[in-house]
């Protein structure tokens, strides 16, 4: 079977099934050529959107020929934009002039519209740096597994939209993008109660010649975000969000899903072990790093662990530093091959984030914490008792029922000012195969 063929199944068919790719389309992937996204960003184009930059910044909607876009000053004809050059002044009507310009990947993420908190732009990169991405277009004929993210808890597409721009030049230009949506929805999951059914799929072939040269795209790609939230409406929402920036150049990066995130683990290795043909149970680990952002995230651990590839990266963004512990706690109890590397505390105000100590220790004695050693420490215990002293007021010991070597969590940060806000992040990195 082809590479194109097997990713192709592997990856899934859009809602609406299509015909058998065209001959033209069916070859190596060396060979395809398609038409592509318009990049061209030196004038504005309808379908485009643009901040309108006022006393306040304003998002615009979609450009349309005809319609305009109405602020508390005045009004703006969006005719008066399309053709346009970024940073060129217009006039409103019954309002002063106002200049405009392409929104910055910040500004987007900020503006658009949300059903959720997003992860704001500076927490976005960071995450998004803590995976030291590093992505190239492989040359003409060479063949190479992709590189696969697996993010769940898609909100409104925020760190998506990060995460997809970071993996972009791993990929040839993508061709139009089709006009219906690419969700797919996991078998079995439980729908919410005001949801409606996703799109069902027919028997008969609909002919669609831009989803055919859509999917043929796909299944060549070299890098991929997998990106899976349980409400449809969110993924609907942050589908639209990813394609409505920069005319979409970075959607044909993402895969959307809806569904629990164990459930799309357990499907995805079934599909690739029919595909593969492998015998047993096992299937080689295909994720070269996974980010939880949801409730509970710590119990999906398990479920993502046996998925990533070795050295890959397991990043938790949780709200307080007592949740990070329960991952910890939870890696410990199960003995999960993973090894945490760091804790950063986010927040307004601090740059690059502020790490944290978050280990057990075996308590050695009743009455000092600074005297508590993770149990292969042997060495430098005066320094944490220094530590200890300066950062006092900011520790957290969460006890709890106490092991048999009489461990406790804690979590103090170790350096730097009390900061406010943002949340945490945990980030452990795999180290075995299985």
């Amino acid at each position: 079977m082809s590479r194109l063929n097997f990713l192709q199944r592997v990856l899934g068919s859009t809602p609406v099934p299509t015909p058998s790719v065209a001959p033209a389309l069916s070859t190596a992937s060396s060979t395809l050529r398609f038409r592509t996204i318009d990049t061209n960003f030196s004038t504005v184009k309808e379908g485009d959107r643009v901040i309108l930059h006022g006393k306040n910044p304003l998002l615009t909607k979609v450009l349309k020929s005809g319609e305009k876009h109405q602020v508390s000053t005045g009004t703006v004809e969006h005719d008066s934009i399309i053709g346009k050059r970024p940073r060129d002044k217009v006039q409103m009507r019954k309002g002063p002039p106002v200049r405009f310009s392409f929104p910055t990947l910040e500004e987007y993420v900020s503006l658009v519209p949300r059903l959720v908190t997003p992860i704001y732009p500076q927490d976005a990169n960071l995450i998004t740096s803590l995976l030291d991405l590093h992505v190239n277009t492989p040359a003409e004929g060479e063949t190479q597994p992709p590189l696969e993210i697996l993010e769940s808890g898609t909100g409104h597409g925020s760190l998506t939209l990060h995460l997809a721009r970071a993996i972009h030049a791993a990929n040839t230009t993508p061709p139009p993008l089709p006009k219906r949506s690419q969700i797919k929805f996991i078998e079995g999951r439980i729908k919410g109660p005001d949801e409606k059914d996703g799109p069902k799929e027919t028997t008969e072939p609909v002919s669609d010649p831009v989803q055919e040269e859509w999917d043929a795209w796909r299944a060549q790609r070299n890098a991929i975000i997998h990106t899976v939230d349980t409400g449809a409406k969110f993924s609907a929402l942050a589908e639209k969000n990813v394609k409505g920036f920069r005319r979409g150049m970075y959607a044909g990066n993402v895969d959307f899903y809806v569904g629990p995130v164990e459930s799309w683990a357990a499907q995805q290795k079934e599909l690739r072990k029919t595909e593969q043909g492998s015998e047993g149970s096992t299937v080689e680990p295909f994720v070269s790093h996974v980010i939880l952002d949801m409730p509970s995230s710590n119990l999906r651990i398990p479920h993502v662990t046996p998925i990533m590839k070795r050295d890959g990266l397991l990043v938790v963004f949780m709200p307080s530093i007592t949740q990070i512990g329960e991952c910890l706690k939870l890696i410990k109890d199960q003995n999960l091959p993973l090894v945490q590397e760091k804790v950063i505390e986010l927040g307004n105000g601090i740059s690059g984030g502020r790490q944290w100590d978050v280990r057990y220790a075996t308590k050695k004695s009743s009455s000092d914490p600074a005297s508590w050693a993770t149990s292969s420490e042997t060495e430098g215990s005066a320094s944490e008792a220094e530590e200890t002293s300066d950062t006092d007021s900011s520790e957290v010991v969460v006890p709890e029922q106490p092991p048999k070597e009489e461990s406790v969590l804690v979590c103090r940060p170790k350096v730097g000012v009390r900061i406010q806000g943002g949340g945490f992040v945990g980030v452990w990195r795999r180290i075995e195969d299985h």
